[in-house]
């Protein structure tokens, strides 16, 4: 799963090469390849080369996270553009459902995270996120060493090596749930400062872009 954004009235600072409308006229339907028609391996490779360099070209007409990055990016822009966003825009965040930011609120955004990217606090933030997740790492490698231990226990217990958690016997199935529950998920949503930046600049020229 991951969160598409697309720039509603992007900044185009390069256009399309000429083969690129050539390609699109023979094999493309609404702006992309139609993956009904015979398209040939070299077709496609420069279609991916070109929709790539386009993309870098021109950084607010899209940006993509998946969800284990998202998460973090959007709490952060949540907490640090409270006077920005409404309840609405910070729930909406969260879902893949099209809600649109218009571009006065992107370009606030923009210009809130790159200030707060100049005056250091995002590499505060980036490295307080940093030691949370090498503790919850730690932490989880202790507990996946009695969840092995369990594991080893119930396949000695009962010949089966093949024996999943879900098929566990008792007591072995309530000892295995107890100590997973005991895991930390912080070290699977990093936080990271070259995600914020270019975040930033695909907000400031986006042009306003909707969350899908």
């Amino acid at each position: 799963m991951g969160f598409d954004l697309y720039g509603m009235n992007p900044t185009i600072n390069k256009k399309y090469p000429k083969r690129y409308d050539k390609m699109m006229k023979k094999y493309g339907n609404g702006g992309f390849l139609d993956w009904s028609k015979d398209i040939p391996e070299n077709i496609k490779e420069d279609y991916f080369e070109i929709k790539q360099q386009y993309e870098n070209d021109n950084p607010g007409d899209y940006f993509r996270n998946n969800v284990w990055w998202w998460r973090p990016l959007w709490k952060f822009v949540c907490t640090s553009c409270y006077d920005i966003l409404t309840d609405k825009d910070m729930e909406h965040g969260s879902y893949n459902d099209g809600h649109s930011i218009s571009k006065t609120k992107a370009t606030r955004i923009g210009k809130r995270l790159s200030k707060l990217i100049a005056d250091g606090t995002v590499d505060k933030v980036d490295r307080e996120e940093a030691l949370k997740v090498a503790k919850s790492k730690a932490h989880n490698e202790i507990v996946q060493e009695q969840l092995d231990k369990i594991d080893r226990e119930c396949k000695n217990a009962l010949g089966d090596n093949n024996i999943v958690p879900a098929h566990y016997p008792e007591p072995f199935k309530s000892r295995w749930h107890k100590e997973y529950t005991k895991k930390q998920w912080a070290s699977d949503y990093p936080f990271d400062k070259g995600n914020v930046k270019d975040f930033a600049i695909f907000c400031l020229q986006s042009g306003g872009f909707e969350i899908c």
